[in-house]
């Protein structure tokens, strides 16, 4: 029986996202790779784990196809979700990230969702949408500081040391 249950709460709930227990300028939580960057424009990350960051983006950006919303910085306000038929190790792969916001004491949740707003874009791993509320910004988690997200690698925004004198 639970079993049964779990396959027709999966049917009934086909995307996934992964997100901090903040909420960010577009008025909904923020998605996992946008809460570590937070982090990083903080400077709070040490060099290993921006490092982990950058590889990870960029093995997303590699692998997962960019929505055209990001093109113009998204100014129609349009967040992603994971399709949960085909993002199974994908999911898997973020799993590094989440232990990092959770090592700098950010929240990070797997929700579900079966309508989670007007679908703008879709392709094999995930859909865009704009979310049907939109919330007020909440209290960031202590040294985090918003700001766009660009799209594209953020390694060459890596912290350098600083250069002799």
């Amino acid at each position: 029986m639970s079993r049964l249950w779990s396959r027709q709460m999966i049917n009934e709930t086909p995307y996934l996202r992964l997100q901090a227990d903040y909420v960010g300028r577009l008025g909904v939580e923020v998605g996992i790779f946008v809460a570590v960057d937070h982090l990083r424009r903080k400077n709070l990350l040490t060099p290993e784990e921006e490092e982990l960051y950058f590889d990870i983006d960029d093995w997303f950006r590699e692998h997962l196809p960019e929505p055209p919303f990001y093109a113009d910085g998204n100014t129609i306000g349009a967040i992603t979700w994971f399709k949960h038929a085909t993002t199974g190790a994908m999911l898997a792969r973020l799993r590094p990230l989440r232990d990092l916001l959770s090592v700098h004491d950010v929240r990070c949740d797997l929700v579900r969702a079966s309508d989670p707003g007007k679908l703008v874009y879709e392709d094999q791993y995930q859909v865009g949408v704009i979310p049907r509320i939109r919330k007020r910004p909440s209290p960031l988690p202590p040294g985090v500081t918003l700001g766009p997200t660009t799209s594209g690698s953020k390694r060459h925004l890596a912290r350098r040391p600083p250069e002799p004198r």
